[in-house]
């Protein structure tokens, strides 16, 4: 038996309880960790190994790692999608509006806040209108809407469904294709890692690719790829990029940061997050050998740089789906504010998940046909701006 075959035995079959409660601990973990070195962009990784070592100091007593707007915004979808059993978009834009009027100081970013005001108006019928009207009526391109894609993975089983529903959660903060398209390309990552994907790292990147391309070919996305100067299919040829450093005997820091990026831009982070995952499947010079794949990623991602609790909370939801929960240390999982409910949510949405649809009924999780299952009845799916 490969290496590779053993992790997948330990993490379970596809779609097992360990893997959904890996994904969302692993995303909890990667924010709050992450947050110790967000904005700088030299890491050395003595620094990173350091705070790391930290965790399991038993003598920092209660001294909880907070979470950011990272996770805040991941349990407004986690929530919302188990108590509608679906997507409900008017549910979701009042949770996200409700959460930062609780808890403003989690680091949302200044656009956001913006879209978050206006959500949170009684006389607004069309939820998806604020983040339409951003940025010249060009929407954000930024990683927020790829930041709390991972429980769309957790909560419908067919790849028709991911994409749909984390297009549209995304679009409810993120309007530009080059925001949602990270948010699917996020949900896709996690989704094909709960079936054990990475055991196959080459064709678990090939069949992400593949996907890409055929959502890129839309118009309105190559038009905004356009506009803001990127190829044709920003995506694929990010994409393409991580399969070339995979295939280098040696790549720097420096390197994957000029390829790929470590900044606030999904085009920018989602790629990186998932570079992180490939490139610590196994072990790497400077990282502890005690280390498993889960840490190894964590501590790679935040030797980065940049974005670090964002990029390290997608990586931390592809690896936890990769690895499941029994990798993830607990003395980490204590230092984090939110591990817990991460845990507690990652049960409930594998229960929905695995639960039969009605007889007679295609079913919310996972029918993969082209009807809209929206538990608010209400609004057809928008359009990006031209």
């Amino acid at each position: 038996m490969t290496a590779a075959a053993r992790l997948v035995t330990a993490a379970g079959g596809p779609a097992s309880l360990c893997r959904f409660r890996g994904a969302l601990v692993g995303a909890v973990l990667g924010d709050c960790i992450g947050g110790e070195f967000e904005g700088t962009e030299e890491v050395p990784l003595d620094r990173v190994l350091q705070h790391l070592e930290g965790l399991e100091d038993e003598t920092r007593g209660d001294c909880i790692l907070q979470y950011s707007d990272d996770t805040a915004m991941t349990r407004c979808v986690a929530h919302s999608l188990l108590t509608r059993a679906g997507f409900d978009e008017q549910d979701m834009a009042r949770r996200f509006a409700k959460e930062y009027n609780l808890a403003p100081g989690r680091g949302y970013g200044a656009g956001v806040i913006q879209v978050l005001k206006k959500l949170a108006s009684p006389q607004l019928s069309d939820v998806f209108q604020p983040a339409r009207a951003q940025f010249g009526g060009r929407g954000s391109f930024g990683n927020g809407g790829a930041m709390r894609a991972a429980p769309f993975a957790l909560a419908f089983r067919e790849r028709v469904d991911i994409q749909r529903y984390a297009r549209l959660g995304a679009m409810l903060t993120h309007s530009c294709s080059l925001g949602y398209n990270g948010a699917i390309l996020q949900a896709l990552a996690v989704h094909l890692s709960l079936q054990g994907a990475l055991a196959l790292p080459q064709d678990f990147l090939n069949t992400l690719i593949t996907e890409m391309e055929e959502l890129e070919k839309d118009e309105s996305t190559r038009s905004d790829a356009r506009v803001l100067n990127e190829s044709e299919f920003p995506f694929c040829a990010r994409l393409h990029r991580v399969k070339e450093l995979m295939e280098r005997n040696k790549v720097s820091i420096e390197e994957v940061i000029s390829e790929l990026g470590n900044g606030i831009a999904a085009l920018h982070s989602v790629p990186t997050a998932i570079f992180c995952v490939l490139h610590c499947l196994e072990p790497r010079e400077g990282l502890p050998e005690k280390y498993g794949g889960l840490e190894r990623t964590l501590a790679y991602s935040l030797a980065l740089g940049g974005d670090t609790d964002t990029i390290a909370c997608m990586a931390g939801a592809i690896a936890g789906a990769h690895y499941g929960i029994e990798a993830i240390p607990q003395a980490w999982q204590r230092c984090c504010e939110g591990s817990e409910e991460a845990d507690m949510l990652a049960q409930r949405l594998h229960s929905m998940y695995h639960r039969a649809p009605p007889e007679g009924d295609a079913g919310l999780l996972g029918s993969g046909n082209s009807q809209m299952h929206s538990r608010s009845g209400g609004s057809s799916e928008p359009q990006p701006p031209e």
